[in-house]
């Protein structure tokens, strides 16, 4: 046996682990910190690559990178860890690329790309936290969206159109075998289509992907507070209240909506268990009295609908109209759950901070700010009335300062003016073809 052979099974018998090379130990690293964005619907594109050498321009400095290349609906993105600087970039792979088939060329979903420094977390979970939270403030963890300059305003029918044709009729085509939507969407009802629709005609368009969080709170606005016959007993609660149970019905989702679908029968009984409580452990039942064995059938009705949705149009476009419908409205896209609750949260109590306007509740409760930020964004339905409502005031004030001032309350990226002038020229041109 030779040397390296009993070193081998020294180990195996010691159960010593092997310690591992530098490049495994970044590629592993870089999975873990791309994690949330795969959860998020983000694919991966092209293998890692490693680069490990001498850089002459920096006197010789060794240089080490690994990198991975992901895509979500016609939008790329390229993942760059350096473990010698403990920098995470997220930057533009597509510079000088071929248009594919789709109407718009292939995207970077961020107007500039983003440098996160990890060389201070203390270890690989604090890094790993660090860089989910700038993906979600990017936007890159909620459903990508679109805002068109003013010369592009003219192309927002024919966006609508390609992506509806994109990543919604194309994949439903592809499940049925066939070209017969018109008739599974007319089957579905007139009110299912018109809400649909309202997705796809949204402003900053909405990008159709399967993003699982999205979906979740698509589905829990859809099946228990729109469509169900939730409001006609809104009068049984008040508004922090409800706040309350829409998070609950969020939280009681989110665990069976997956990349590869939704697990119908596990959401049914999560939004329809007849002893379902809030975080403060009220039971609803308690709450709605009379009205929840009401609410409680509407809700079968809804999981019903979309359980035949996706027979008839099959997992992944279901995924992609709940995704949109999870990012529509402002009820629905800000709500607990988006990158952009989270996001929002954070950044109000930390300006509470820097002002020395944090409720006194929070200063007495909470170590500091940061603790606040924490549960205030991962379980706000924790904090009490006072604090919660605080809270939601705080992000309506912040998103009212953003509209007056002309702001994006959400993460966009402005189609690029070399995209709008080539479309423009494109659409023109297909025009004047039919036209003639």
């Amino acid at each position: 046996m030779s040397e390296g052979e009993q070193d081998a099974v020294g180990s195996a018998i010691s159960g010593a682990v092997p310690p591992r090379s530098r490049e495994a130990e970044g590629r592993l690293l870089l999975r873990r910190l791309v994690a949330p964005l795969v959860r998020a619907g983000w694919s991966e594109a092209a293998v890692e690559e490693w680069y490990d050498d001498e850089d002459p321009d920096r006197g010789g400095a060794e240089v080490a990178e690994v990198t991975v290349e992901l895509r979500r609906s016609g939008f790329h993105l390229l993942v760059s860890w350096n473990p010698v600087t403990g920098q995470l970039v997220v930057a533009d792979p597509t510079e000088g690329w071929d248009g594919d088939d789709g109407l718009l060329p292939p995207l970077f979903p961020l107007d500039e790309e983003i440098t996160v420094d990890l060389a201070g977390g203390s270890s690989q979970a604090v890094r790993a936290e660090t860089a989910r939270r700038a993906f979600a403030a990017a936007g890159l963890l909620d459903a990508t969206r679109i805002r068109l300059s003013e010369p592009a305003t003219s192309l927002h029918a024919d966006l609508v159109m390609s992506f509806r044709a994109d990543y919604v009729h194309d994949v439903a085509i592809r499940h049925r075998g066939r070209d017969d939507l018109a008739g599974v969407f007319a089957s579905l009802g007139e009110e299912f289509s018109w809400r649909i629709a309202s997705g796809m005609r949204a402003y900053p368009l909405i990008v159709p992907a399967a993003v699982p969080s999205a979906a979740a709170r698509g589905i829990a606005e859809w099946c228990w507070r729109r469509e169900s016959v939730v409001e006609e007993w809104h009068h049984k609660v008040d508004d922090l209240t409800m706040a309350r149970a829409n998070i609950a019905a969020t939280r009681a989702v989110l665990p069976h909506v997956h990349l590869e679908g939704v697990d119908w029968p596990a959401v049914r009984l999560a939004l329809t268990f007849p002893g379902r409580r809030l975080a403060d452990g009220r039971a609803l039942v308690g709450l709605f009295e009379d009205g929840w064995e009401p609410i409680l059938a509407s809700i079968h009705g809804q999981v019903d609908l979309w359980q035949r949705a996706e027979d008839e149009l099959g997992p992944q476009t279901v995924l992609a109209l709940l995704s949109m419908h999870g990012s529509r409205t402002e009820s629905v896209g800000d709500w607990w759950g988006s990158g952009h609750f989270e996001t929002l949260t954070r950044l109000v109590i930390e300006n509470g901070a820097q002002v020395g306007k944090l409720p006194r509740a929070a200063l007495e409760l909470f170590a500091d700010a940061d603790r606040f930020a924490d549960i205030a964004a991962h379980a706000p339905d924790g904090l009490d009335d006072d604090l919660l409502y605080w809270l939601t005031r705080a992000i309506f004030d912040e998103q009212s300062r953003r509209r007056i001032e002309g702001e994006p309350d959400t993460a966009v990226v402005t189609l690029p003016d070399w995209v709008t002038e080539e479309l423009t020229e494109l659409l023109t041109t297909d025009r004047d073809d039919t036209s003639s």
